[in-house]
């Protein structure tokens, strides 16, 4: 009788006390594992769109946040390990880095929920002509402004050999004696 007392009085205000730090908990812990959920989605994105492009500072940055990302997910973070020592030139796994990076991007898929992806669909991978060849065209076009701007003292005037050479070592040399 003395408890039910107890709880009519003060329940009610307990109730209202605690409901709305409750509620709070609870979307907080909703909103964490939400934003975790879409940074993984964000990352794997990344991955699987440039997959079988020439990798730039895009694809590296995104592989050096995998063991952020994903640092509750071992299998995730193993198959990140194993693709990281198969690029290593001299890795007896060099030969096979695109089948560790297929490992990676599927358990990456299947912590997301992707269940039915297939490595063979990871595999497949759409680039037109065109893209490669305005790509060979861009590094065509540097490679001939570096060797033009090397052999010149300007626009218009070219160095004899001993410039040539000089011009080299202020440009690269100095690069050697650092080493």
């Amino acid at each position: 009788m003395l408890i039910s007392k107890f709880l009519l009085d003060y329940g009610e205000l307990i109730s209202i006390t605690l409901i709305p730090f409750i509620l709070w908990f609870i979307g907080v812990k909703f909103q964490d594992r939400k934003s975790k959920q879409d940074a993984k989605l964000t990352l794997f994105s990344k991955l699987m769109a440039n997959r079988k492009a020439t990798p730039n500072k895009e694809w590296a940055d995104s592989l050096n946040l995998i063991d952020i990302i994903y640092q509750d997910n071992k299998k995730v973070r193993l198959a990140w390990l194993n693709y990281f020592n198969s690029l290593h030139p001299k890795s007896p796994h060099a030969d096979n880095a695109n089948a560790f990076l297929l490992d990676l991007l599927s358990e990456m898929g299947n912590s997301l929920g992707y269940k039915d992806l297939k490595q063979t669909e990871i595999d497949r991978f759409y680039s037109p002509k065109y893209f490669g060849r305005v790509e060979s065209s861009q590094e065509i076009l540097l490679q001939e402004t570096i060797r033009v701007l090397n052999r010149s003292k300007s626009y218009t005037e070219n160095f004899d050999e001993a410039e040539y050479q000089e011009h080299l070592y202020k440009l690269y040399g100095h690069l050697e004696d650092n080493k």
